[in-house]
């Protein structure tokens, strides 16, 4: 038995041997084989026979753990998948419209659509906030924050018509500005081919006194340009118990007009259609709120016509106590155009 095998070593008989040697050498085969798989012996149902390691003829009995899949199916975002072979798995980005994987980021600043925030990022955000002045710390239109201290704020109301913002007490208030006789300003109506124009709710108890301007642009009919008093959107029937003009013209004449009784104050006549932008006004309102018979003090009215320029002066005062809040000017024929101001004279 000189005669292995090529891939085992298993010694085989010759053709030399004689025949009374055959039972011995088969034997000596058969023990070489039945050594060399016995690995092969064994193994519980079901168990599958695997490699133990690199040396031949080296196996071991494992369970079955291939189990019964038999193709592996995926829908989006998961990618690839199959039947037989490798099988490869992966997984899409994610996007704003479609569900997949996503990056994580630290940034409180990045506009990508793509990017997860990480509790760091979602910490500092929540710091930023939490740092920030409530938008329920004001309440009303015109509202103002000041500090009260350090990291500390508080709401400061929006002031009364014609305040100004000032310190008091070593915060900020507001008050009534400084000093007598400024004019702050309250009111302007424009108004277009009219027969009246009512101005209301411009004499309040923030002043005392108040200056209106009145300035024509346009008039389209030779007529009187009067005022009446003005008391919650209703002009006063009552009537007025003295007013008086006197009027200079270019040439030095006088022209003076007085009346009582009447139930509106003369402006000016309306006498000149085509030179309208002439006509111009400063009236001036004492204590109009105060309820009794002072409530125009004197007029003053500057008039231009085409004939002759004309300065006026004038005053009255009106018969009908009442609180006043506003005027009604008008003209008894045609229609007047332009602009109508008022203003508060601080105390």
């Amino acid at each position: 038995m000189t005669n292995p095998t090529s891939n085992f070593g298993w010694q085989m008989p010759t053709s030399t041997d004689l025949v009374t040697d055959l039972p011995a050498d088969f034997e000596v085969f058969g023990q070489a084989v039945d050594t060399d798989f016995a690995d092969l012996l064994g193994g519980a149902s079901g168990y599958i026979l695997s490699k133990a390691s690199a040396t031949d003829l080296d196996f071991a009995w494992i369970p079955n753990d291939q189990g019964d899949i038999t193709a592996v199916n995926v829908t989006s975002p998961i990618t690839g998948g199959g039947s037989s072979g490798a099988v490869t798995i992966g997984i899409n980005s994610a996007t704003t419209s479609a569900a997949g994987a996503v990056q994580l980021s630290d940034s409180t600043s990045t506009t990508s659509s793509v990017l997860a925030s990480t509790p760091t990022a979602t910490k500092s955000a929540y710091d930023l906030a939490a740092a920030a002045i409530p938008k329920s710390t004001v309440t009303t239109s015109g509202d103002v924050i000041y500090a009260t201290g350090s990291s500390a704020v508080t709401r400061l109301g929006i002031g009364s018509t014609g305040n100004v913002l000032t310190v008091a007490g070593g915060v900020p208030t507001w008050a009534a500005p400084a000093g007598g006789g400024a004019l702050t300003k309250i009111n302007t109506t424009s108004f277009s081919a009219v027969s009246a124009q009512s101005v209301n709710s411009v004499f309040t108890s923030t002043y005392q006194n108040y200056r209106v301007l009145i300035t024509l642009s346009a008039v389209t009919a030779d007529a009187t340009f009067n005022l009446r008093m003005r008391a919650s959107g209703t002009d006063s029937s009552g009537n007025i118990y003295f007013y008086g003009f006197a009027g200079i013209n270019a040439s030095g004449g006088a022209a003076n007009q007085s009346a009582s009784g009447t139930a509106q104050f003369l402006l000016s006549e309306l006498d000149d259609t085509s030179n309208a932008s002439r006509y111009a006004y400063a009236i001036d309102f004492y204590n109009p709120q105060a309820s009794v018979d002072t409530s125009i003090g004197k007029v003053y009215n500057g008039i231009l016509s085409a004939a002759s320029v004309y300065g006026g002066a004038g005053g009255g005062l009106h018969n009908s106590a009442a609180a006043y809040d506003g005027f009604t000017i008008f003209c008894t024929a045609g229609t007047i155009t332009g602009k109508v101001t008022t203003y508060g004279y601080s105390d």
